[in-house]
């Protein structure tokens, strides 16, 4: 596995193990900012780990039609590989690891731009956060 951070969003970087997404709803840590909620956890890490991994979930409850989750998913996830490069960057040299999960929470579908806003706001706050625990 190649540890130089690229514009793209490879399999392995995407959270899709169910004991690490119960392991983040049970000890991570959450922020908001509209319109999505963020969680994370921040873990040791080792030699050959990727740092980053992440997951979108958007509520049936709110979209009823799968076409409209998988757009704002689509969305999520577009956001999240043009900005994730400064973040992941930091933790490749570090040795810690970051699993994030966003949270889609509002209940109409958001254009493009409000979705990258909240998803860098995000990413920011992070990438502050491990600076200052560093």
């Amino acid at each position: 596995m190649d540890m130089t951070p690229k514009l793209s969003l490879q399999s392995f970087e995407r959270l899709k193990s169910q004991k690490q997404i119960g392991l983040l709803f049970e000890e991570g840590q959450s922020s908001f900012k509209f319109p999505f909620k963020l969680v994370y956890l921040i873990q040791p890490r080792s030699e050959n780990e990727w740092p980053l991994s992440f997951a979108v979930t958007v509520p049936k409850r709110k979209f009823k039609k799968a076409v409209e989750r998988n757009l704002i998913k689509r969305r999520t996830k577009e956001a999240y590989r043009i900005n994730k490069s400064l973040l992941q960057e930091k933790l490749m040299s570090g040795n810690i690891k970051m699993s994030l999960i966003f949270i889609y929470l509002d209940s109409e579908l958001k254009k493009f731009t409000v979705i990258e806003k909240s998803i860098k706001h995000h990413l920011n706050a992070l990438l502050t956060q491990t600076t200052v625990n560093r």
